[in-house]
């Protein structure tokens, strides 16, 4: 069995007293962006089934890939099969795609490697790992959280442990049940659902709080800016983050300094959450099927 490295703290950067930053507050004088508008639903037509899906992305070479109870199919923009690129899964539950256009795929207590035609290239397996929930890559370091160990760990591209991100606790670099996972230059993004907020840290060590997503307490609510059992954060090129809310429904939309965009209200609670990376359109996956959202055009804007 590893040893896990001891995770750096440093809560002592915030104040006496500051465990939790407080969220940027919104200005209800402003005129909100228009929420995404629904456009379409997939599957649409019976090509395919996707069934118990558990996530949504956007892939770095610009398809949709949709992650199902046992496989990975790979859509293109307007929702037709493109084809059904990994099969044989046991019990995934989030993936991720990185420039090379390699897949990283969460499953169970296993960690899998494809490359873009979906052919295995490696897994690997630690025995601190029980639910792996999220995963993500900065090129160098995977990213892995476990929600059942309340864990976010990072590993070399061997498998190897290289240290504890996050580990169980109430304070801004501590998690609660953490799910989805996501990069953006230099920061993590850890969707921690039991705190009911979203927090950013450093991909380097020492690390540190950059953003704070969600409210000064973990009891969550329903206005804009706070969440109640967030699942799945995905970002846009400019840095503009979305985020997928089982209890409020809705996918809220933030810019890269963390201040409250718009929110779209959705009919049912969604799984995950993908973007293109002009943030025009949103991808919304729900256990069976997922829908695409897109951004009203603003005068001048052109498709």
């Amino acid at each position: 069995m590893r040893v896990i490295a001891p995770i750096l703290t440093f809560l002592f950067l915030f104040g006496c007293g500051k465990k939790y930053p407080i969220p940027p507050e919104y200005d209800y004088s402003l005129s909100p962006e228009e929420s995404y508008v629904l456009v379409d639903k997939w599957p649409g037509n019976g090509e395919y089934e996707l069934t118990n899906m558990s996530d949504v992305i956007v892939g770095e070479d610009g398809f949709i890939y949709a992650l199902t109870e046992n496989d990975v199919k790979k859509l293109f923009e307007n929702g037709q099969l493109n084809e059904v690129i990994i099969e044989g899964l046991s019990s995934p539950l989030a993936m991720h795609q990185d420039k090379m256009r390699n897949i990283y795929i969460a499953d169970g207590e296993t960690v899998k490697l494809f490359n873009r035609n979906g052919d295995s290239i490696y897994a690997f397996r630690d025995t601190f790992l029980v639910e792996t929930s999220g995963i993500t890559t900065d090129g160098e370091k995977i990213f892995v959280s476990d929600s059942e160990r309340d864990l976010v760990l990072s590993y070399d591209s061997l498998g190897n442990l290289i240290d504890t991100v996050a580990s169980y606790g109430a304070g801004i670099l501590n998690v609660a049940r953490p799910l989805d996972l996501y990069i953006w230059k230099n920061r993590i993004f850890i969707v921690s659902s039991g705190h009911n907020w979203v927090e950013a840290i450093s991909t380097s060590i020492p690390r540190v709080n950059l953003l704070h997503l969600g409210g000064e307490s973990h009891d969550g609510d329903t206005l804009p800016g706070y969440f109640i059992n967030p699942v799945d954060v995905a970002i846009d090129d400019s840095g503009c983050v979305y985020v997928a809310e089982v209890g409020n429904q809705r996918i809220q939309k933030f810019d890269m300094d963390g201040n409250f965009v718009v929110e779209t209200e959705l009919s049912e609670a969604p799984v995950s959450v993908g973007v293109s990376s002009d943030g025009r359109s949103l991808y919304i996956g729900f256990t069976d099927r997922i829908e695409k959202y897109k951004r009203p055009e603003t005068p001048g804007e052109v498709e």
